[in-house]
């Protein structure tokens, strides 16, 4: 395993592979991913066979199959560290040792029952290991942000997504953002015209220019110009548009939180009931889309 490993990473980075025509490198990849399996599994027969271990076929082709299954399910939960190499081989080294004792064993079936159901457990225990950890990294980057988290109530149909953060520099403050995205795009938006269901919010710190309702300049960068006045909707919440495009700014403290989206498709009312709901909310709020 560790010589095909040396193989692939030698194929990658190969002048033949960096310069393959077609889908180049990554189809040399693919075809390569395959054939390793096959090779691995006739390796390991002829090896086994000569240490005169019986039914070798058998027990080559539940090795490797147990041994792909497993890495792949840590690398799938992140389970790996800095020393993955060392951490695989012994990983492959088990699967041949427990591929033996299934083909081998003549005592009672619950044993080997017991063994694969972990083994079918692994995939879904790894994938929430990963989401996991996931969250976790998220909460930190937010608990992190050094600006307020405000988020409005949730409206029926919609759901949170590309919730990030950028850090201070010396021409910008810290921001905070996110979209509000319609539940039928949960598998990505595609036009123009599904992009614009999307309601985008961005959250940042209070700037001088912000002097609402005669200036709405809010979360700008670099100098300060004058910007068009807004109109008061509610307590601590303004309304500026450009025909379609409205935006929504709503004042938390130290923070401003601008709410922004073509209307239509969006309903003008949904985006002032978010203005209007918009409040400081814990990091796991934003993780829970």
């Amino acid at each position: 395993m560790a010589a095909f490993a040396l193989t692939t990473w030698l194929l990658l980075d190969s002048s033949t592979c960096r310069n393959a025509e077609g889908y180049g490198c990554l189809g040399l990849a693919v075809l390569w991913s395959y054939a390793v399996v096959f090779l691995s599994f006739l390796f390991s027969w002829a090896a086994l066979r000569i240490v005169d271990v019986r039914p070798a076929w058998l027990t080559a082709l539940l090795g490797v199959g147990i041994g792909y299954y497993v890495v792949w399910s840590f690398r799938g939960a992140g389970w790996f560290s800095g020393a993955s190499w060392y951490v695989q081989l012994a990983l492959y080294v088990a699967a041949f040792a427990l591929a033996a004792w299934f083909t081998q064993s003549r005592g009672p079936r619950w044993p080997r029952a017991a063994v694969v159901l972990v083994l079918v457990l692994l995939t879904p225990l790894g994938s929430f290991a990963a989401t996991q950890a996931a969250q976790s990294s998220q909460n930190s980057e937010l608990a992190a942000a050094g600006v307020s988290l405000l988020g409005p109530d949730l409206p029926a149909g919609y759901y949170l997504n590309g919730v990030g953060t950028t850090g201070s520099t010396a021409e910008s403050q810290p921001t905070f953002y996110y979209r509000l995205t319609p539940d039928s795009l949960r598998k990505g938006a595609d036009t123009m015209d599904e992009l614009h269901q999307e309601i985008q919010v961005i959250i940042g710190p209070v700037q001088p220019g912000f002097t609402p309702p005669s200036h709405c300049a809010a979360l700008t960068s670099g100098s300060l110009e004058p910007s068009p006045a807004c109109t008061p909707v509610a307590p601590g919440v303004w309304r500026w548009s450009n025909y379609d495009y409205v935006k929504y700014f709503t004042r938390v403290g130290d923070a401003v939180a601008v709410i922004q989206a073509n209307t239509p498709p969006v309903s003008d009312a949904l985006l002032r009931e978010l203005a209007t709901t918009i409040r400081v909310r814990t990091p796991s709020y934003f993780s829970a889309g």
